[in-house]
């Protein structure tokens, strides 16, 4: 199976089984449940599952009898279906939010606030919810924003979040970044990071940290799951110490980017940037 078409279906929000499955019917045409199975890395449990989610969200037609097929939906009027789908989604959340986000301030307003930050931990289940947690602490932070992570996830933060780091940088906060070596970073992602930030490479590392204005912390880490990452963040003062360490030995240990030819900075995907 092609990789970089699943990679970019899983990047739009389709789950590694919903992907896989229409990625099967492009391939075979209108198709049983079984044999959508049998052509991709979909188990039979969970075929249905896959191709009932790929109905609702636009991608696949269904044909009614015994057995039931599935018949691919044409990519672009797919597309066009599922940002359909995911505008809808996205209303009824907003609508939901503002529903019971008034209740909650009718029932809180008049409570008093901590003597003290808590330590809460926040889990994140796909690599979406990850970036919007970055973007969230980015776009917050001040003074300090320190990264220990891999090339391709150094490529989807500057892609996504290129604009708030700028602004950061220009507010006066400190970027570093630690990247590990298993894997390149493109000129036009390194040049345009280069203006913003400070890199070290290393030969690896094993999960991702990100570090926020001496307070939050972010790891993130490759799982098992249809979604494949799995993000912690905590505002814990010790793990932000333990962090900084290690943070600052990786550091102290690791070495300058060799120097890349400069590239018209607009070469980081247009489509990427945040609108």
């Amino acid at each position: 199976m092609d990789e970089e078409p699943l990679m970019y279906l899983k990047e739009i929000g389709l789950s590694k089984y919903e992907a896989c499955a229409y990625l099967s019917l492009l391939r075979q045409g209108v198709s049983t449940a079984q044999e959508v199975s049998d052509g991709s890395d979909v188990p039979q449990p969970r075929v249905y599952d896959a191709l009932d989610a790929l109905s609702t969200k636009g991608f696949v037609d269904t044909q009614p009898g015994r057995p039931k097929k599935f018949g691919p939906v044409d990519p672009d009027a797919a597309i066009e279906r599922f940002r359909e789908f995911k505008q809808r989604q996205y209303d009824e959340e907003l609508a939901q939010v503002s529903r019971i986000g008034e209740r909650f301030v009718d029932e809180v307003e008049d409570d008093p606030e901590p003597a003290e930050r808590s330590e809460i931990c926040w889990t994140y289940s796909n690599r979406h919810h990850i970036l919007d947690k970055l973007a969230e602490l980015t776009a917050s932070a001040g003074s300090e924003i320190r990264m220990i992570t891999t090339p391709t996830s150094f490529e989807h933060i500057l892609n996504h979040h290129v604009e708030a780091l700028t602004r950061r940088a220009e507010a006066g906060a400190t970027i570093q970044a630690v990247v590990s070596e298993n894997g390149t970073i493109s000129p036009a992602i390194y040049d345009r990071a280069e203006e913003i930030m400070s890199i070290r490479r290393v030969e690896n590392v094993e999960g991702r940290i990100y570090l926020y204005d001496n307070a939050h912390v972010l790891i993130a880490f490759a799982a098992t799951d249809d979604d494949g990452y799995v993000g912690i963040s905590t505002t814990s003062d010790t793990l932000y110490k333990t962090k900084s360490q290690l943070f600052e030995l990786l550091w102290a240990d690791g070495r300058k980017p060799t120097r890349q030819p400069r590239y018209d900075v607009s070469a980081v995907r247009a489509e990427d940037r945040p609108s």
